[in-house]
């Protein structure tokens, strides 16, 4: 799990709702690092832009939350690659924890942030 995947919501939690973020909504990671153990995720307006419609959509609909790791999904992955990830983390920095593999939350060094896998708050 990393900056620009595709991914869905697997629980409905009050401080979710509260953005009108609910379960089974899928969104976009825009953030390259993890603060808190959470990425902040994009929900989009779905409706399909068209030459038709263009002027009509509304992109204050945009709903921005941060959604902590265990509560999320990935849905479809995106080819961001470490060295875009690199340039888009704070003072371009690799210590800063960026992305999730095999249930670790890991930085470019490959340091990990927890101790058990899957377990995010370990």
């Amino acid at each position: 799990m990393k900056l620009f995947d595709k991914v869905k919501v697997l629980v409905s939690r009050q401080r979710y709702n509260e953005r009108e973020v609910y379960e089974g909504m899928v969104g976009t990671i825009i953030d390259a690092e993890i603060r808190g153990r959470t990425f902040h995720v994009i929900f989009t307006d779905p409706t399909p832009v068209t030459a038709d419609n263009w002027d009509t959509i509304d992109l204050k609909d945009d709903i921005l939350c941060a959604i902590h790791i265990k509560d999320l999904e990935v849905v479809e992955e995106s080819d961001c690659t470490n060295e875009y990830l690199l340039e888009n983390l704070p003072k371009q920095n690799p210590k800063w924890f960026c992305k999730v593999e095999d249930g670790f939350i890991i930085n470019l060094l490959g340091e990990k942030l927890n101790k058990i896998p899957y377990d995010y708050d370990s």
